[in-house]
């Protein structure tokens, strides 16, 4: 397809991207940034239902070729947004550009711009309360009736009519309020989607379970690729069980709903890449790709398009008979090659994408330093302590034992790593190096701090969270939504 370049533009440091902003304004914030386009969108609308005149921005690559079956990417804004700034904040114009897609943005309407909402004139201002969506209905989702489901529903055929889909690689992405419209449509009228991208959202727990935690309202699986921001506290409903319900647990429920539908049983294949936390699951209906993004707050970052596109929907198709194909991409394919997690008072380790039975549980302990102003020791730092044993499953070393357990002699490629009970010591090839952290010994086992072997013998980078840690060969950072995953994984 057509080649394009980025194009500058002008800081602009308002709220929002108004009609009134400069042209060529480009907003960067924590919660989203934007870009300027190849070529600006196209305004349309159309009465599709409910005699109610609905709109939606085209972006029609310059050398869309119909004959070609273009796949359609639909995406829908945050509830009080609308459809330019869907636009500007997302990339989906480059992957139409590269891919040959045609994207197009619709528009909520009303007053309040919200999803799944009628306006209320004596409530004009303001934005609905989402349970009212959700529990006056029995499943949890309204009827295929609904404006929005229509309007969307037309929108497909609209596009079919016009420039020729596919009609089996439609997929949808929405922010926030956009999500949770992307979640309802994908449960009321999942037949017509190949793949869904939910960014921010989530639905509450009572719109996809029941009581008994049996998964609500569906049509049918659907592939999936939900997108989070770590730094995302918004928790619109508690979980059931949860005393105090974090916004983890409640991605955690937007998770198992798909994973139930798509019947993913197996564990995922984990990757890390540097702000990107990965965790790729295959169902036998349809797969799920779940990404947490560090340091993001409420948004959608500017290359989620790119993630969603290249992990999930690049090799995802809905086929004639309704059932999906689903080929790994080149991003999603085996996860990291040489990972490994582990977790705070967990016996297992989760090596290459596999359960490892470590032989003691591993824990954190705490060093402490000595305060010459208080004459008292204060506590500066914990690090997780794993069996000695765990650097012979991981790294592929040989170990030799004292006859009294008591000291260890490490066999690396770098050379002999010797190390004894109780000391901070390392003789690594003649050379005497500090650990930092003692060698502790507990019901027999040697335990050391496994950071300190990963980074500096074995030349591995190391991230942790919440009481995870996870290693691996390049640069990453682990987020909340990870350590929650790799905890669930390794219990």
């Amino acid at each position: 397809m057509s080649k394009f370049g980025l194009k500058p533009g002008i800081p602009f440091t308002g709220t929002a991207i108004t009609e009134d902003a400069p042209e060529g304004s480009i907003r960067n914030n924590t919660n989203s940034n934007t870009h300027i386009p190849p070529h600006p969108p196209v305004q349309k609308s159309k009465v599709f239902a409910d005699g109610i005149e609905d709109s939606w921005l085209e972006y029609i690559p310059e050398d869309l070729d119909p004959e070609t079956k273009p796949p359609l990417i639909i995406s829908c804004h945050g509830g009080g947004a609308h459809a330019s700034m869907q636009f500007d904040e997302t990339s989906w114009c480059y992957i139409a550009e590269q891919e040959g897609c045609v994207a197009v943005f619709p528009n909520a309407g009303g007053v309040r711009r919200a999803w799944l909402t009628v306006d209320d004139p004596q409530k004009a201002n303001e934005l609905p309360n989402m349970m009212d969506i959700f529990g006056s209905t029995p499943d949890g989702r309204v009827s295929e009736t609904h404006h929005h489901i229509q309007f969307l529903k037309g929108l497909i055929k609209e596009m079919h009519e016009k420039y020729n889909i596919d009609e089996g690689r439609v997929y949808l992405q929405g922010m926030s309020m956009g999500d949770i419209m992307t979640m309802m449509f994908a449960r009321v009228c999942g037949s017509l989607l190949a793949g869904i991208d939910s960014t921010a959202g989530p639905s509450p727990q009572m719109a996809l379970f029941d009581d008994a935690w049996n998964v609500r309202g569906f049509e049918c699986p659907v592939p999936v690729y939900q997108s989070r921001g770590e730094l995302d506290d918004i928790v619109a409903a508690p979980v059931a069980g949860k005393e105090n319900t974090t916004r983890q647990d409640v991605n955690a429920v937007n998770r198992e709903f798909w994973l139930k539908v798509n019947e993913c049983d197996d564990l995922p294949r984990l990757s890390i890449l540097d702000v990107n936390n990965f965790a790729f699951y295959t169902g036998k209906k349809a797969n799920l790709v779940y990404r947490d993004v560090k340091h993001r707050s409420h948004g959608q970052t500017l290359d989620d398009a790119y993630w969603a596109w290249n992990t999930l929907f690049k090799g995802t198709r809905r086929n004639a008979d309704g059932s999906i194909s689903c080929l790994d991409t080149d991003y999603s394919a085996r996860g990291d090659v040489d990972a490994a997690a582990l977790c705070d008072g967990c016996e297992y380790a989760y090596i290459n994408n596999s359960r490892v039975k470590l032989e003691a549980p591993a824990f954190l302990e705490t060093l402490t330093n000595y305060d010459f102003k208080s004459h008292s020791r204060v506590d500066y730092k914990k690090e997780l302590y794993v069996p000695v044993s765990f650097l012979s499953q991981y790294f592929d070393i040989s170990i030799d034992y004292s006859t009294d357990g008591r000291s260890a002699t490490l066999h690396c490629m770098e050379g002999d790593c010797q190390i004894a009970e109780a000391s901070a010591a390392a003789l690594w090839d003649g050379f005497l190096r500090s650990m930092l952290m003692p060698v502790i010994r507990k019901d027999g086992v040697l335990f050391v701090a496994v950071r300190w072997f990963a980074e500096v013998i074995f030349d591995m980078q190391v991230t942790e969270c919440d009481g995870a840690m996870y290693i691996c060969d390049h640069h990453a950072e682990m987020s909340k939504d990870m350590a929650y995953l790799i905890k669930e994984i390794l219990s």
